[in-house]
C-alpha cells in the first residue's frame, strides 16, 4: 500500500471522527477515544485498510512530539503556584505509592514485565485535556479549578520525566538522571530568558508578521520545537519532554500579549493533522484480538480498570478541609483523564522493547473505559456547580439560556431538546456521594 493512500484514508477517519462527535450517541466520548476506535476498525485487528509503513511511522513519531508539544502550551505556573500545586505533588506521591505496589504484585505474579513502566503510567494526568474542559464549565478560574490543574500538572510533568530515566538504553538509570537534571536547568533557563525577552514590541512584531505569506514566526517556533527536540535526543531523553519544554517556551514568550494568535496557529496544525494521525494510526495498531484471546490479558485489562479509579482515589482526603465534600470525588474523576498520555507511554514503552504488546493493549483499552467516568463528571459536576449556586431552584422556562453543545439537554445548536427539568442532577449528586464514601 503506498504512503499516500495511506494518508489519505486516515485523514478520511480525522474528518469523520469529529463528525461523529457530533452524534448524540457519541457526543460525550472524548474525540481522541473517536480516533483510536476508528483506527481500531480499520488497522490489521479490522477490516485491514491501514498498515504501518516507514514513512506513516514518521509521522506518527512526530504526531506524538507535537502532541506534547501543544500540552506544553497550556502549562501556565500563574494558575498552579503555592497549595495547589503542592497538594497535586502529595497527591500524585500517593497515587504513585499505590501504583508502585500494584504493579510491583502484578510482576511477581507474571502478568506484566516493566513494572517501573507501568507504575508511572497508572497515575498520569492529561494537563492539556483538562484546560479547555474546565474553561467550558467555568471553572477555570476557581478553586476548584486550580487544583484539579495542581494535580494535572504534576501527574503529566512527573511521569514524562521520570520514564525518561526508566525508558534509558542500557539502564544506565544513575547516568541519564544527571542528564535529565541538565537538560531541565538548560531548558529553565532557557524559558526565562524568553520570558524576559517579552514586549509588546515584540508581540506587534510577531501579529504584523503572521499576517504575510512567509509565516515568519512559525517558522521560527518550529526550530524551537525541533532545537529542544534534538537536544533531548542528544541527551538521551525521551522526544516529548522536549517537545513539552518547547510548547513552554513558545507559550511563556506570547502568553497575555497580542501575539497569542500564534498559540491558535500552531495548534492548528497538529490538531488538523499530526496529532489525529498518530491516534488514529495508535488505534489501528491497538490489538484488540490479543486482548480477548488470552485470558491473562483480560484478567489485566480488567484490573487496570479498577486500578485507574482506585489510584485515584486513594489520595483525596487530602483537600479535605481545602474544597467543598462536593467537589471531591468530581477532582477524583477528572484527575483520572488519562487517556492521551496512556496511549503516548505505552507507545514508548513498546517501542523500547521494555513494555509486552498485549500490556500495553490492556492499559489503552482500561484508559478508553474509564475515560467516560471523567466525561460524566465533567458535565454532573457542571451541572451541580450550577444547581448548588441557583440553590437547586430550576429557572422560568423563558429565561432559559442557551447552553453549550455539550450540554445533555442540549442540542449542538444549543436549541434545547425538553422544556422540563433536568433530573440528573439528583442522580449525579447520589453517585458522587458515593463514590466520596468509597473513596473516604
Amino acid at each position: 500500500m503506498s504512503e499516500f493512500h495511506t494518508i489519505f484514508v486516515i485523514s478520511c477517519i480525522a474528518v469523520l471522527a469529529p463528525l461523529l462527535n457530533r452524534i448524540p450517541a457519541f457526543a460525550r466520548a472524548p474525540i481522541v477515544a473517536v480516533e483510536l476506535l476508528l483506527g481500531m476498525l480499520v488497522g490489521p485487528s479490522g477490516v485491514g485498510l491501514l498498515t504501518a509503513d516507514s514513512a506513516v511511522t514518521f509521522l506518527m513519531e512526530f504526531g506524538l512530539v507535537y502532541l506534547f508539544f501543544q500540552a506544553g502550551f497550556e502549562f501556565n505556573q500563574k494558575e498552579i503556584t503555592g497549595k495547589p500545586l503542592r497538594l497535586g505533588f502529595f497527591a500524585w506521591l500517593v497515587s504513585l505509592s499505590l501504583s508502585v505496589v500494584i504493579s510491583g504484585l502484578l510482576y511477581l505474579v507474571g502478568l506484566v514485565e516493566a513494572p517501573l513502566l507501568v507504575a508511572l503510567i497508572l497515575p498520569t494526568t492529561a494537563f492539556g485535556i483538562l484546560i479547555p474542559v474546565l474553561r467550558q464549565s467555568g471553572n477555570l478560574d476557581n478553586d476548584f479549578g486550580r487544583y484539579v490543574l495542581g494535580v494535572a500538572a504534576v501527574s503529566e510533568l512527573g511521569p514524562l520525566i521520570l520514564a525518561s530515566i526508566v525508558l534509558a538504553q542500557h539502564n544506565h538509570h544513575l547516568h541519564q538522571t544527571l542528564l535529565s537534571a541538565l537538560f531541565i536547568v538548560l531548558g529553565l533557563a532557557a524559558i526565562f530568558f524568553l520570558k524576559t525577552a517579552r514586549s509588546d514590541r515584540l508581540a506587534e512584531s510577531i501579529v504584523y508578521w503572521l499576517g504575510d505569506g512567509e509565516l515568519l514566526p512559525i517558522r521560527i517556533a518550529l526550530v524551537v520545537l525541533l532545537g529542544f527536540v534534538s537536544f533531548a535526543d542528544r541527551l538521551g531523553m525521551e522526544l516529548v519532554v522536549g517537545s513539552y519544554m518547547a510548547g513552554m517556551a513558545v507559550a511563556v514568550l506570547v502568553r497575555g500579549t497580542k501575539a497569542e494568535i500564534l498559540k491558535d496557529r500552531l495548534t492548528a496544525i497538529g490538531s488538523g493533522f499530526l496529532i489525529p494521525l498518530f491516534f488514529i494510526e495508535s488505534g489501528a495498531s491497538f490489538d484488540f484480538v490479543a486482548v480477548v484471546r488470552s485470558p491473562a490479558t483480560v484478567a489485566l485489562f480488567a484490573f487496570f480498570c479498577v486500578a485507574f479509579l482506585l489510584i485515584r482515589l486513594a489520595p483525596l482526603n487530602l483537600f479535605r478541609g481545602t474544597l467543598p465534600e462536593r467537589d471531591i470525588p468530581a477532582l477524583g474523576l477528572l484527575s483520572s483523564t488519562t487517556l492521551p498520555l496512556v496511549v503516548a507511554l505505552t507507545y514508548l514503552g513498546v517501542g523500547r522493547g521494555q513494555m509486552a504488546p498485549a500490556t500495553a493493549s490492556a492499559l489503552v483499552g482500561a484508559a478508553m473505559v474509564t475515560w467516560p467516568s471523567g466525561c460524566v463528571e465533567r458535565v454532573s459536576h457542571r451541572a451541580l456547580s450550577a444547581a448548588y449556586r441557583r440553590s437547586l431552584t430550576p429557572s422560568p422556562i423563558g429565561s432559559l439560556r442557551k447552553r453549550p453543545a455539550y450540554s445533555p439537554n442540549c442540542r449542538r445548536d444549543g436549541s434545547r431538546l425538553s422544556r422540563t427539568p433536568s433530573v440528573a442532577s439528583p442522580i449525579c449528586s447520589n453517585a458522587l456521594r458515593a463514590l466520596h464514601f468509597f473513596g473516604t
